[in-house]
């Protein structure tokens, strides 16, 4: 590729295609030499200058940063991220500014800074997705799980990664790969995970040499000495830290030197090599005060604040255009008060010389004044008739609505008849065929029907929140509500979803004592109930647990189902009550329609009470819900005295007209 570079270079004799060719050597040579990068990044800005173009002259002054910032030479790389920052503002490339945000917040991570780095990360995220850029989206991703992976939140830190691989490989960014592989090995190492560490660290490891990435090898050796240190495996923990010492040295990274040194201090100590261990303590001690001395944050905050300041001076001179257009609106708008007035006066003057003059225009004005009444008339009546209109047409487009309402939800009732059900009820014949033929061995029998059994509970159960959901979406539905024994209601449930759970090697436990009562509509309660603990036992493995409990707070009564399955993420949290449906398979490879959650809010909401989940990923999920207390029934004496006198009937006899 480098190759290819320099000879269309000595080619072309356009200098933007020139100043481009520059930048894009600049950029190859950073995973090989800071120093080049540095070098074709100074020849594109003279270019750029000459050529008068900011656009590709932002764009060299952040390569040329990036070598600076490789190097360690921490001020001269926020000097060019912020020249090319304040092109980039006012020329407005969402693309761009997601890259310079990027740059400008990872000297603050390097720096050990990461509070200020994630926002700016952030902001540079959000720059990308607007402009759907999806490398630099991937790219930002890989850089704020680093901002988490430096405060310990190593499982955090994962999750992004992950979600940049698949954009990466997506995009065949090998270098992009190769990154997010290290990246994920570093935070499995921080996990004590070597195992899994080195599987990832060996796949970087190939695709670095294949790529001859000198900078990304650095990385790879390194943290693959990590892993083997955790595996007190420490002659290779040893041999991988020194090639990478090796290498980083070639390099002339700082930040690379001192790591490396950090790691092979961290090696010797373990080996009981104390001398050893000393002198690798220094080195990493001298690069670290290098990199992280106060002239370099000081210069990073004067950027800052002379950027900031710039922005505000821009403001306050927009503020001073405003003032002064608003002035010249207010003359004017006086000139022509002042020019209407005196219109005003010579209007009068005119027609008091007209009225004195012509008497007879008494009568034309009467004329008129009828004249004009009648049009008056007539357009309170079109008023009339177009209010008419509009009201109908929002009734047509109130109609269209429930009409468009209806017709998603007889497709999503056909989508699940079609796919939700057919597939159950197909399985069902096929059981009963083979039943049927007497095809099946004896042994295998009670299997047989035990599976038929909880196939047809399945579709009855998928049936009923159907029918229930069809129901509440198109008719709507009113609440009963009357005093619950929740403890029965509840035994009631397990006892028809026991053999379910059975199946499947779970335990149900129903903790609610015998004087829990609450105050709702039980038909609704139940159906809330059979759902939750029918996704508590579909979501747990063999030997969880589904536990019911029940306890009052501020004056209403909480009930919660409790299991100890798979979790769920905070993503997929935020999907179970929306007002769409959302379906995932269980452990057991279990199918559902997508409704039961949506119905549970809707009667829980319809008996004043609020519905909600905590979950954690692999330790289970608590869905909770409330309903309102039994209310307190007046004394004796309180009903006594609020009952009103009752008139006696008198014989009375009806005249019949």
């Amino acid at each position: 590729m480098i190759k290819d570079l320099r000879a269309e270079l000595g080619q072309t004799k356009e200098i933007s295609r020139q100043i481009e060719l520059y930048c894009e050597l600049s950029h190859a040579h950073k995973s090989v030499n800071p120093r080049i990068t540095i070098s074709y990044g100074n020849k594109a800005i003279a270019l750029a200058l000459k050529a008068k173009n900011d656009t590709l002259l932002a764009h060299a002054y952040n390569v040329t940063g990036s070598g600076h910032y490789l190097l360690g030479d921490i001020e001269k790389a926020v000097d060019f991220y912020y020249r090319a920052l304040r092109i980039r503002e006012k020329l407005g490339d969402l693309s761009d500014l997601s890259t310079s945000y990027n740059n400008i917040a990872n000297v603050y991570l390097d720096q050990g800074n990461p509070k200020e780095a994630l926002p700016i990360y952030k902001k540079a995220l959000s720059l990308a997705t607007s402009a759907q850029d999806t490398a630099r989206m991937s790219g930002t991703l890989i850089n704020i799980g680093n901002v988490y992976q430096q405060q310990g939140k190593h499982d955090l830190a994962l999750i992004y990664y992950r979600e940049a691989l698949p954009i990466k490989e997506k995009l065949k960014d090998r270098q992009g790969i190769l990154i997010s592989l290290t990246n994920i090995g570093s935070a499995y190492n921080s996990k004590n995970d070597y195992r899994t560490a080195l599987s990832y660290l060996d796949r970087a490891q190939v695709l670095a040499e294949e790529l001859g990435a000198p900078h990304d090898m650095v990385y790879v050796l390194r943290y693959k000495a990590a892993s083997y240190l955790l595996a007190k495996q420490y002659e290779k923990a040893l041999d991988n830290a020194l090639s990478s010492m090796e290498l980083s040295k070639i390099y002339e990274g700082k930040y690379e030197i001192k790591e490396d040194a950090a790691i092979l201090d961290q090696i010797y100590e373990a080996m009981g090599n104390y001398e050893m261990a000393h002198f690798y303590l220094n080195l990493s001690k001298k690069y670290s005060d290098s990199l992280h001395n106060e002239r370099s944050a000081n210069t990073l905050a004067q950027e800052r604040v002379k950027y900031e300041t710039a922005q505000k001076d821009q403001e306050n001179l927009l503020l001073r255009a405003e003032q002064e257009l608003n002035l010249e609106k207010l003359e004017q708008r006086s000139i022509t008060q002042y020019f209407t007035i005196a219109l005003l006066v010579l209007v009068c003057v005119v027609a008091y010389v007209f009225f004195r003059g012509r008497q007879h225009q008494s009568r034309i004005n009467s004329i008129l004044t009828q004249k004009n009444e009648l049009i008056t008339h007539k357009n309170e009546a079109l008023n009339q008739h177009q209010k008419v209109l509009t009201e109908q047409a929002e009734q047509l487009n109130i109609q269209k609505e429930k009409l468009s309402q209806l017709n998603t939800i007889k497709d999503k009732l056909f989508s699940v008849i079609a796919h939700d059900l057919r597939g159950p009820l197909v399985a069902l014949k096929g059981l009963l065929h083979v039943m049927a033929m007497g095809k099946v061995p004896a042994d295998k029998q009670e299997s047989l029907f035990n599976s038929l059994v909880k196939g047809q509970q399945n579709v009855l159960w998928m049936l009923d929140n159907l029918f229930d959901w069809a129901k509440a979406q198109m008719e709507g539905f009113e609440a009963d509500p009357k005093p619950l024994r929740m403890r029965e209601l509840v035994d009631e449930n397990l006892r028809l979803l026991m053999p379910l759970a059975s199946s499947k090697g779970i335990i149900l436990e129903n903790k609610i004592t015998s004087d829990i009562s609450g105050f709702a509509d039980k038909e609704m309660v139940r159906l809330v109930l059979r759902n939750l603990i029918s996704n508590g036992i579909k979501f747990c493995r063999e030997g969880d647990e589904v536990t019911l409990s029940a306890y009052f707070c501020q004056n209403m009564l909480v009930v919660s189902v409790k299991d100890t399955g798979v979790g769920m993420t905070p993503e997929i949290q935020q999907k179970l009550f929306g007002r769409g449906s959302y379906s995932s398979r269980g452990t057991a490879n279990e199918k559902g329609s997508g409704l039961g959650l949506s119905l549970c809010k809707d009667f829980v909401e319809q008996n004043h009470g609020t519905i909600w989940v905590e979950s954690t990923p692999g330790k289970g999920s608590n869905f909770m819900f409330t309903l309102p207390c039994v209310p307190e029934e007046p004394d004796e004496e309180e009903r006594t005295a609020n009952q009103e006198p009752v008139e006696q009937p008198q014989d009375t006899s009806l005249q019949l007209v």
